[in-house]
């Protein structure tokens, strides 16, 4: 009985060109969807970035929007500061010192109590310089989300004793998430806390992804925070604009 499987008929050898058919349709069947989709169609309906509206640049958007910025005068910010008091310096980095400030309302303002918020004076002898200045200006100037920080307004003057460059912010009171982190005696942030802050500074990052904005300064530093620890992207001086139509790199040296 064990040798009967001797004389069991002999299935035939399929041929090459049925072999292939055979791998085409398990490769079809294997693939993902969209790719069967594609092999099952002989046209395609392709739209081509040429074909897409071309977004305005940051220098264009910047032109419509500088109006809403607030220009001040070097005194202005002095007295803001108390001449720059050392006891009000909040922070210190390439681009200069930063200070508490109050400056006095708009009109426009629902209340006539000082708004605080923070000054960022440009250090002459600093690693940054007027460049850097100009594109947290024309980057802040333009884009407008929750995760990102809002600049008020600026300085530019050229007096007899040089440049000055300032920049204006709506004031952060909980400081930097580094300090939370990395600072002995900082108050210990709960996992929960941590991880909305985490969203919300990735919430930041799309959405500046979204308008063509390359950050390239992402940090614990530049992560900030508000008095309910909302956090917020700060420090554009790095800053660069996305390709723009066609163009499919951007140089960021």
């Amino acid at each position: 009985m064990n040798c009967l499987f001797l004389f069991k008929s002999k299935k035939p050898k399929p041929t090459n060109q049925q072999k292939d058919k055979r791998k085409g349709k398990e490769i079809a069947q294997n693939s993902a969807p969209e790719l069967r989709n594609q092999s099952e169609t002989s046209s395609f309906n392709l739209q081509t970035p040429r074909s897409l509206p071309s977004p305005r640049s940051i220098r264009d958007l910047y032109t419509d929007r500088e109006k809403n910025l607030r220009v001040f005068t070097y005194q202005e910010l002095s007295e803001a500061t108390y001449g720059f008091n050392r006891k009000l310096k909040i922070g210190e980095g390439g681009f200069g010192s930063v200070y508490k400030g109050k400056i006095p309302t708009t009109k426009d303002s629902d209340s006539d109590s000082p708004l605080v918020v923070a000054i960022k004076k440009l250090n002459r002898q600093g690693l940054q310089g007027h460049k850097q200045w100009l594109a947290e200006v024309q980057f802040l100037g333009v884009v407008n989300h929750q995760n990102v920080v809002k600049l008020l307004g600026y300085c530019s003057e050229d007096g007899e004793t040089g440049i000055e460059r300032l920049l204006v912010y709506e004031f952060m009171s909980n400081r930097s998430l580094e300090d939370h982190l990395f600072t002995r005696g900082s108050r210990i942030l709960p996992w929960k806390q941590r991880l909305e802050i985490m969203l919300g500074a990735a919430q930041g990052l799309a959405y500046l992804h979204e308008v063509k904005v390359i950050y390239r300064d992402f940090k614990t530093s530049n992560v900030l925070l508000n008095d309910e620890f909302c956090p917020k992207l700060s420090d554009f001086g790095l800053a660069r604009e996305g390709p723009q139509g066609d163009n499919t790199h951007v140089t960021t040296a």
